[in-house]
């Protein structure tokens, strides 16, 4: 029996918004009634939006390891999970942000082999508005040719492009927007959004249920040889640390060793795709996000800690050296202890480069 369950896939690269996004519709849409669930995805396998999404109370599964596309089985699986856990009206499914073709690789399986199970909907591509106008205006992008390549093959299969962080554009950022993207990509719809205004939210929901985001179905012409080249450009870090620190001195810990991280990979020259962390401790729990585009007053989402204990997971995407990431976080830890009296203990730890994309399935 066919299930009344409707998929919305969310692709863009790291660091462009799809959590923050994902997020507020989902508590949205709970709030109207609908059962929502998520499938969350990446290389590595202790992701901070899995943790996250379910400190928020929203139903969350994993496909780690490796893509939707490479991992297809997996994503199958737990498609199938939520529908018989949790019968839900709506998954919001984001791919990892390094992938791309995922009309060819996820919807057109789906479509052909599993169109009983569940219904793709809507593929919504999120891209972060400042980089978009580098990208038109033909300035230095902060990542290497391959990387970019990656950056500009999400945007053209996407069926909506969501162009995220709306707020932190000025007008004539805006306006070029405007002018310049329908000339390079003239066949994608797009709309502004910033995903912490619940009513820009609402609107990109009401576009997902009414199906005006709509289903893109034509593969792209993607060079899987230079894809795969941009992805393992990209150093992945997870880890979760547990520091015990003197009573009160946690937020100005956590912001030494932040900002400690933050200048050396600058020092390196380093580009961030993006570095997440969930904070937690007694009573408390926050995620904070960074990208190369600098976050202005990134502190002020560095909650006041009382506890003399608090647990950090980290997810960091760089174009680096695995090696190179690794050191520069440990680094940051040893100078912050200069200053601070803090203990620290490491686990769930993993630095690696994504291995080249395989897709199980690839429709044409």
């Amino acid at each position: 029996m066919k299930q009344e369950t409707s998929l919305y896939l969310v692709g863009g690269f790291l660091g462009s918004g799809k959590t923050t996004a994902i997020i507020e519709a989902a508590k949205h849409l709970i709030q109207q009634g609908y059962k929502v669930g998520v499938i969350t995805n990446d290389q590595g396998k202790y992701l901070v939006d899995t943790a996250f999404f379910r400190l928020e109370s929203i139903p969350a599964v994993e496909v780690g390891g490796g893509c939707f596309c490479c991992n297809y089985d997996d994503l199958n699986d737990h498609i199938k999970e939520l529908i018989n856990q949790l019968s839900p009206d709506i998954i919001f499914a984001e791919s990892v942000g390094s992938c791309a073709d995922i009309v060819a690789t996820v919807i057109k399986p789906l479509l052909t082999l599993d169109r009983d199970i569940i219904t793709p909907k809507s593929l919504s591509v999120f891209v972060d508005g400042r980089m978009l106008t580098l990208w038109l205006d033909g300035s230095p992008m902060p990542f290497s040719d391959d990387v970019v390549y990656i950056f500009e093959k999400q945007m053209e299969e996407a069926g909506l492009l969501v162009i995220n962080k709306r707020d932190l554009l000025i007008d004539d950022e805006i306006r070029l927007i405007q002018e310049k993207f329908p000339s390079r990509l003239p066949d994608q719809p797009f709309i502004f959004q910033n995903s912490h205004d619940p009513a820009d939210v609402k609107s990109w929901v009401k576009m997902l249920i009414s199906s005006e985001a709509v289903l893109p179905m034509n593969s792209l012409e993607i060079d899987y040889a230079r894809y795969s080249h941009g992805e393992m450009q990209m150093a992945w870090l997870d880890e979760t640390i547990r520091f015990e620190v003197e009573a009160g001195s946690a937020k100005d810990v956590l912001i030494a060793i932040l900002q400690e991280l933050l200048d050396g990979l600058k020092e390196q020259q380093v580009s961030i795709g993006h570095l997440k962390f969930v904070i937690r401790s007694e009573g408390v729990h926050n995620k904070l996000s960074l990208t190369t585009i600098e976050t202005e007053n990134w502190q002020d989402q560095v909650p006041e800690i009382l506890d003399n204990q608090v647990e950090m997971l980290v997810n960091a995407r760089v174009e680096a050296t695995a090696e190179g990431l690794r050191n520069t976080v440990m680094a940051a830890i040893n100078k912050a202890q200069k200053a601070f009296d803090f203990t620290f203990e490491e686990s769930n730890i993993e630095f690696f480069h994504p291995g080249e994309p395989k897709p199980i399935h690839r429709f044409s």
